[in-house]
Order: structure tokens, then C-alpha cells, then sequence
């Protein structure tokens, strides 16, 4: 027996505004787009392979570092600190530049959700 991953989930107070924070972020398409809209209690993106992330309402505001969070590498001939540059665009925020010492860049979204971004 054996379980397979079916999903990621992120609580927020905001699940639209965190969905295309991500979506823009990582291009994923939209899959349900009747309740993908501002005011949706949850949002779903999918990665071109088939992989799910839902951000679904919780009252519960972020305190802490995340124990979980997402590493991203850059694709398609981009670079990490142009990958930075872009995050830092479309509202992230620096939690630790740490290319000097590790080569990645940890940032976090409109939320407070931690993630990092690697060299290629």
C-alpha cells in the first residue's frame, strides 16, 4: 500500500490575491475557473505537468517561519536573481538574500509564505 501527493495546500486570508501572486509567479493555468475569483473561500492553479496547488481561506493570519516551503529553480534560460528581480515585482518581499553564502534567495508572497528561489 502506498499514498501518492494529491496537492499542496496554503491557508490564507486571501486565496485570490495569494493564487495570482502564485500564478503569475509560476505561470500554472487556472482549473476551476468559477470559483477562481476575488472573495472565493479556495483557488487552484496547475502546473503544465499536472501538479495542484490550492490556497483556501483560513481566518488565521501567518506568525511564524513556514516548516514547509517551496524551492523554485529557474526555467527556460532565465536566471535566479532575474527570477529575484521578478518576484520582487509582482509584490514579494526578502526575507534573506543569501547568494553569497548558499546561492539562493529566500522571499515570501503577498502572505507572509516563505519560498525560495535557486540557481539554475
Amino acid at each position: 500500500m502506498s499514498l501518492r501527493l494529491s496537492h499542496t495546500t496554503f491557508d490564507s486570508r486571501d486565496p485570490f490575491v495569494v493564487a495570482e501572486f502564485w500564478r503569475a509567479l509560476l505561470g500554472w493555468e487556472i482549473t476551476e475557473p468559477e470559483s477562481y475569483r476575488p472573495g472565493s473561500p479556495e483557488c487552484y492553479l496547475i502546473s503544465p505537468d499536472g501538479y495542484v496547488v490550492l490556497f483556501y481561506y483560513s481566518p488565521d493570519a501567518k506568525t511564524v517561519k513556514n516548516r514547509a516551503h517551496l524551492d523554485l529553480r529557474p526555467d527556460g534560460g532565465s536566471s535566479r536573481d532575474a527570477e529575484v528581480e521578478r518576484a520582487l515585482a509582482l509584490g514579494a518581499t526578502m526575507v534573506a538574500d543569501l547568494r553569497e553564502e548558499f546561492t539562493w534567495v529566500v522571499l515570501a508572497d503577498p502572505e507572509g509564505n516563505e519560498f525560495c528561489i535557486l540557481n539554475g
